[in-house]
């Protein structure tokens, strides 16, 4: 009966390591697993973040594109109207000007309509 007290012993004790021993490397591939699911959802979101990063970066430097190309053209029409002014007749001795009683007029080229030079002055 004593050998078979030790035999169960035995068994009993091998049985406890082989389970503990299994749940101690088991253990280890799930945290790895785990780990690896970790890292790979990590890896998605950098490149997401990555994407969406470069596509505001692709916005940015085409509103700052356009945003130049505007500031050309507001340029390009200020020196148009600047040039423009300094083509109007303000001297009075202009050949466009008409006097009419006491008052100088000047006939607009673009409506048929007269303009008081006196208005324009102020």
């Amino acid at each position: 009966m004593t050998g078979e007290i030790i035999i169960a012993c035995i068994g009993f004790i091998t049985t406890t390591a082989g389970s503990w021993l299994s749940w101690f490397l088991t253990r280890k591939k799930y945290n790895t697993e785990v780990d690896n699911n970790v890292i790979e959802n990590m890896k998605q979101s950098l490149d997401f973040y990555m994407r969406l990063s470069d596509d505001n970066k692709n916005r940015l430097d085409e509103a700052l594109k356009r945003n130049d190309a505007l500031e050309d053209e507001v340029r390009e029409l200020r020196k148009q109207v600047y040039e423009l002014m300094a083509n109007l007749c303000y001297d009075l001795q202009c050949q466009q000007r008409v006097r009419t009683g006491k008052k100088t007029t000047r006939y607009s080229p673009n409506s048929a309509s007269r303009k008081d030079s006196n208005e324009e002055n102020k």
